[in-house]
């Protein structure tokens, strides 16, 4: 089965929305009643993970490409292991300092799966858009990694730039493709 344009679209909306909701949510910093920066450990980030797991998985089912199909379940699975893990540290169930590192890890390694996705088929519709995509994922993983590395949390934290860029893309371009 093979899904219509408008459907694709719809769907990478839907993704979009909530990686813009994740970074949002995640990026935008927090003050408490004294002035210092504070993490939200609210649940909203760890299940939009795992519902954009479960978005990646789906597609999965609908492709009728092979590489697709394992590039998906790839992007399913990181998406699926950050929302737990995420979900775990903001309940409080899991305290590790590692567990900072997870978003950052999700970021870099669905956008290697991005440029991935393009060398294993160069000539695929959107392929500039997903090495841009790909690359914006990176970009936003790496000043995290190095944010986190400085222990320096600046106002608005670097990576909310291409990491935003990232959901718009992925909101912006396969509706402007479907119309």
């Amino acid at each position: 089965m093979i899904l219509p344009q408008i459907q694709i679209a719809r769907a990478h909306w839907l993704l979009g929305a909530l990686f813009l909701a994740i970074i949002l949510e995640e990026y935008v910093p927090l003050r408490d009643k004294d002035g210092r920066t504070r993490r939200s450990r609210s649940p909203l980030v760890g299940w939009a993970l795992i519902i954009g797991g479960v978005g990646a998985w789906a597609t999965t089912v609908f492709a009728d490409v092979v590489h697709d199909m394992l590039v998906h379940s790839l992007w399913g699975d990181i998406l699926f292991a950050a929302g737990a893990l995420e979900l775990a540290r903001r309940r409080g169930v899991l305290e590790r300092p590692w567990l900072d590192y997870v978003l950052p890890v999700a970021f870099l390694s669905c956008g290697a799966l991005f440029l991935i996705h393009v060398a294993i088929h160069p000539s695929s519709q959107g392929a500039n858009w997903h090495v841009a995509m790909g690359t914006l994922l990176i970009l936003g993983g790496l000043l995290e990694l190095v944010r986190l590395r400085l222990r320096r949390s600046p106002p608005v934290p670097l990576a909310l730039l291409p990491l935003a860029g990232f959901a718009l893309v992925l909101i912006a371009i396969p509706v402007a493709a479907a119309s």
